[in-house]
């Protein structure tokens, strides 16, 4: 903390009007995003109506939108043969005759293309009609809003952002207020980015992809739906315009907080400071207001029943509509001083079960002893945008000229400049509330401490050494899974990697299964000291090349799970199940015991979320230029797996791969220079 700066500064100026209570005099009505994402927001008057008036308005981050192709429905004869494809290791791997078996998985498939298959893709078909994604609506609720598990652990994921230097900003990394001043900044300089929409549109090689996610961001949350209209969650959409301020979270107290000016401009450094500082030191009755955030973390149902009995009382209503409303929510976590990345992410993942709230799409936090992170609700946004997003704030806090930032804090005020105070936000809670919010703590706890969480972080090499071999480094560290596991458990389990369809309209995600014909013949053959290094190698190129052609595939909507779940989707209850969707290869091979996806970044250090399975593990992985990262995640009772032996096999799989192309590679230039002679 800046010396001289004290506990009981109060630098809050009153003025006869405050901003918050003018807008909350004009009407708000839906307004529809002028991409046609079939969203809407909240607010007194279109975005279009404020961003006119912005001199620094550009226009780029929503402009290819237009030009994005619509999500396509594969063939059902493409589906079905590659559907036939990848079970062959699973039938390879079986102790009896595996063509009988292959054989029976050939008939269902004949039976479905000539019986009902055709009927359901016909039926996909004309759904698809006319929607540029046919699969959205349906993802978006029966992936996520329907789904009545926790959010915390079983839907939301988390980065763990990487120390600032300990020579250029040790004192902004140390200090808890400084490094969420900086922090604030940092987020509203990306939202002035998005409010002037100046982020170019994404191209990855000359292929533009969706930015649908970057409009539903901030002023954004999860909502329980209240209607009485089927056990699905809502989201709400606000304004980012006409709300511009956050929600700070400390001690299980919500507050709100100013990020802007009246007239809109970002507020200076010492304000920002100066507001955090009235929150730490705000006396509250602790027993009246906190925990409610821990209902955020109970089962959908039960937290709809607990969010119906709080907006009972009006002050909680407008206090739930701040919080949604909120650009975002930062957590100040003031009594954690986690050391050890394990103890990083499992606050940034999970927190205490208190001081959070769960539905809000973005959560910061920053800790007593200065780490921060990030979490995201997954409902309506995947992980690339939000990655975007949180490379950008490191990016900028490691630009930061700590000097500057300490004479900026230092400054005197701007009394030109007048705000109302921190306002905590009040919740009259019930007896039930009160019993619901113990009860809900109890479970959370409970719940965590069925998880165990494990780092492998692999310093000896990354992808610039995988890239001198011709591979595909996320193809590559797939392998380095698959091996780990078959050295462990002695056999290969479905395994699921997300592939990012963003080149599509509201593009999300399609399965990669990375389980493929090639990746059982080098895992089971590996060892085998019978086999020669060149055919070691050439089987681990060959599940590696399967391997990147799949997600290839899947990336550009030719994957077969989401074209599977369409097809189900066109099921009436007048239609006979077909027998390929009731047999257990089938279904077991799309049961992912094994969760995998890939979010990469130099400016952290560490990702991750749960287990998708019970019986399974949850293998958040980053491949960075010279170091790997899997986050581990499982239930033990429940899965019989040890995070640590994983984490074992994961080093002896990736040395000995690392070991085996580096003496390939020997023999090779060996072969090459006797050739020369």
């Amino acid at each position: 903390m800046i010396k001289g700066r004290t506990a009981t500064t109060s630098i809050f100026l009153k003025r006869s009007v405050p901003f918050t209570r003018m807008t909350s005099r004009l009407s708000s009505t839906l307004h529809p995003f002028n991409t046609q994402n079939g969203e809407s927001y909240i607010a007194s008057k279109s975005n279009d109506a404020y961003q006119s008036n912005r001199p620094t308005f550009i226009g780029d981050t929503f402009s290819l939108q237009k030009d994005l192709p619509s999500l396509p429905v594969p063939s059902l004869k493409a589906t079905l043969d590659k559907y036939l494809t990848s079970i062959k290791p699973y039938i390879m791997a079986l102790p009896t005759d595996s063509q009988v078996e292959f054989n029976k998985q050939v008939k269902l498939c004949e039976d479905f293309s000539k019986e009902l298959g055709p009927i359901l893709q016909s039926r996909l078909e004309t759904y698809a009609k006319g929607k540029r994604n046919w699969m959205s609506e349906w993802w978006d609720s029966q992936a996520y809003l329907n789904y009545n598990d926790p959010v915390i652990p079983y839907v939301s994921y988390f980065y763990n952002h990487a120390p600032l230097s300990s020579i250029t900003h040790s004192l902004i990394e140390n200090d808890p207020l400084l490094k969420s001043t900086a922090l604030i900044q940092s987020i509203v300089k990306f939202i002035e980015l998005i409010k002037d929409e100046a982020l170019p549109a994404e191209l990855i090689r000359g292929t533009p992809f969706c930015m649908n996610s970057f409009h539903l961001m901030f002023n954004s949350s999860r909502l329980p739906n209240i209607s009485g209209k089927g056990d699905i969650d809502t989201s709400v959409f606000y304004s980012l315009f006409e709300n511009n301020f956050i929600t700070i979270a400390y001690k299980g107290n919500f507050y709100k907080m100013s990020t802007h000016s009246e007239n809109g401009a970002p507020l200076p450094t010492n304000i920002i400071w100066k507001q955090l500082n009235e929150i730490i030191n705000h006396p509250v009755n602790t027993t009246t207001n906190a925990g409610v955030g821990a209902l955020t973390s109970l089962p959908r149902d039960q937290w709809r029943s607990q969010y119906v009995e709080l907006i009972k009382d009006p002050l909680a209503k407008a206090s739930l509509e701040t919080i949604h409303k909120s650009s975002f929510m930062l957590c100040l976590d003031m009594d954690k001083k986690p050391i050890t990345t394990e103890e990083k992410s499992r606050n940034s993942w999970h927190g205490d079960g208190i001081n959070r709230f769960y539905d809000k799409y973005l959560q910061f936090f920053v800790t007593g002893n200065g780490k921060s992170g990030f979490l995201g609700e997954h409902s309506k946004m995947d992980g690339t945008p939000t990655l975007f997003l949180n490379t950008f704030i490191c990016q900028d806090l490691l630009k930061l000229n700590q000097t500057e930032f300490l004479n900026d804090l230092n400054k005197p005020l701007n009394k030109s400049i007048s705000l109302p105070n921190p306002e905590l936000l009040k919740f009259t809670l019930s007896p039930q509330s009160k019993d619901a919010i113990i009860d809900a703590k109890n479970k959370f706890d409970k719940l965590m401490g069925e998880h165990d969480l494990n780092i492998w972080s692999y310093q000896k090499y990354g992808k610039n050494f995988i890239k001198q071999f011709k591979l595909s480094p996320d193809s590559y560290i797939q392998q380095i899974i698959q091996l780990a596991m078959f050295k462990y458990l002695g056999k290969q389990f479905p395994t699921y990697e997300a592939a990012s369809t963003r080149r599509f309209f509201k593009g999300r995600t399609e399965t990669g299964r990375s389980v493929t014909k090639e990746s059982y013949e080098f895992v089971s053959n590996w060892s085998n000291p019978k086999l020669s290094l060149n055919d070691k190698i050439a089987l681990l190129q060959n599940a590696v090349k399967a391997h990147s052609n799949y997600l290839k595939g899947a990336a550009n909507g030719e994957g077969i799970d989401r074209h599977f779940f369409g097809l189900k989707n066109m099921l009436t209850a007048q239609d006979k199940r077909p027998e390929l969707f009731n047999d257990a290869l089938f279904n077991y091979s799309s049961t992912w015991f094994i969760s995998t996806s890939q979010l990469s970044g130099e400016y952290f250090d560490g990702y991750g979320w749960s287990q998708v399975n019970d019986a399974g593990v949850g293998l958040a992985y980053m491949v960075n230029k010279d170091w790997l990262n899997i986050n581990i995640v499982n239930k033990p009772a429940k899965s019989g797996l040890d995070g640590k032996k994983i984490r074992y096999y994961l080093t002896e799989a990736a040395d000995e791969m690392a070991k085996a192309l580096l003496e390939f590679q020997k023999t090779t230039e060996k072969t090459t220079e006797k050739a020369k002679l």
